[in-house]
């Protein structure tokens, strides 16, 4: 049994209304005792989104970031009757939870879960808010559920400021991008590629505040890239987090496996080179996505990487760092060629011909 000082209330005085309470608890003792059922073929009881495993490496990096940063949101978690016991403590005005560790499929939780992942992957001691509903139907946490996570809206930038007039705008700033949001409209993808922990490119981009011989990567090409994939409106990538994330993984997949082509100078990461590479990459996994009978999850950082490393054995890394016959340049002709060449390539591997077979950009003199 686990005992819990609560302050319990409710919130509309009616019959119907249920009771809640209110109490702290360490992220890693939650996991204990309660349960995430997810919507699967396995288990169709389950009201929770799948573990998305971008958003739960976003919570641990911004716990991580700065020793200030806090997450004092509520966990919110649903109670059978059968799973609890509460008293009064006459003393002191509280209550006193009582939760049988025993039966934790009857403790759910509702809204939270990518939290208590992320923490606890922090620290499992971090401790958290929690509401409790008391003494909530099936039908209940699932209405709950939905309603939670249905109402909830970003806020503006200009709320953002507006609330933060009266702060040092460059302490502010700088925490504020550490938990990718700003109070400046420049700042976007650019930036965060530019900045983020384990980001490919990062300290890459032909930025203002970046030495001359570490610009390797022009800022358009991040940024077109990025709108790309955000045009293909995959289910996965729900927000602007899971986003970049995607895109993250995408190319530090490259990254690893061509190692000799992600290098300065080389044709790969020039404008039309990273465009053209990433559409290409892009378009494969989505396919593979949409025809294979395999369950592959977008959301999934090794999910994501298994498609790249599946669509890189179809390229060649050889075909970035050899002559061409034409010029780099960022023009409709020059991605046409390019995408042409790359297609060439799949077909080539495909049926066991040398890669470089009709490959027309190849510069077979060099």
């Amino acid at each position: 049994m686990k005992n819990y000082c609560c302050i319990k209330f409710k919130q509309r005085n009616s019959e119907q209304s249920l009771e809640t309470c209110i109490f702290s608890a360490p992220v890693g003792e939650l996991l204990n005792w309660v349960t995430i059922p997810s919507l699967s073929p396995e288990r169709k009881d389950g009201i929770q989104r799948a573990r998305n495993d971008f958003r739960v490496r976003g919570i641990t990096k911004f716990m991580v970031e700065d020793e200030r940063n806090i997450i004092p949101t509520a966990i919110v978690i649903a109670l059978s009757n059968d799973v609890f016991k509460i008293s009064n403590d006459v003393v002191t005005g509280l209550h006193t939870l009582e939760i049988d560790e025993s039966k934790s499929a009857e403790a759910l939780v509702i809204d939270g879960q990518h939290r208590l992942y992320g923490m606890n992957a922090y620290n499992p001691n971090t401790v958290v808010p929690v509401v409790a509903i008391l003494g909530a139907s099936t039908d209940e946490k699932a209405f709950q559920f939905i309603v939670i996570n249905n109402k909830v809206s970003k806020v503006s930038p200009d709320h953002i400021r507006a609330l933060t007039i009266n702060c040092s705008d460059q302490e502010l700033e700088t925490r504020l991008r550490s938990a990718r949001l700003s109070l400046s409209r420049q700042v976007s993808y650019v930036g965060w590629a530019n900045e983020v922990e384990g980001s490919p490119f990062k300290g890459l981009l032909s930025l203002p505040d970046i030495a001359e011989e570490n610009r390797w990567i022009i800022p358009a090409s991040i940024e077109s890239s990025i709108a790309y994939i955000q045009s293909k409106n995959m289910r996965a990538i729900e927000d602007e987090d899971m986003l970049l994330d995607f895109f993250l993984t995408l190319w530090n997949a490259i990254k690893k496996n061509w190692g000799n082509a992600f290098s300065k100078d080389c044709k790969l990461l020039s404008k039309v080179g990273l465009t053209c590479m990433n559409q290409f990459v892009v378009d494969a996994i989505e396919f593979i996505v949409n025809y294979s009978e395999e369950e592959i999850d977008l959301s999934n950082e090794e999910d994501v990487t298994k498609c790249v490393e599946k669509v890189l054995k179809t390229q060649q890394e050889d075909f970035w760092l050899a002559t061409w016959t034409i010029t780099i340049s960022d023009t409709r002709s020059v991605r046409d060629q390019i995408t042409d060449a790359m297609k060439q390539i799949q077909q080539n591997i495909k049926y066991k011909s040398q890669w470089a077979t009709d490959v027309n950009l190849i510069d077979k003199s060099a």
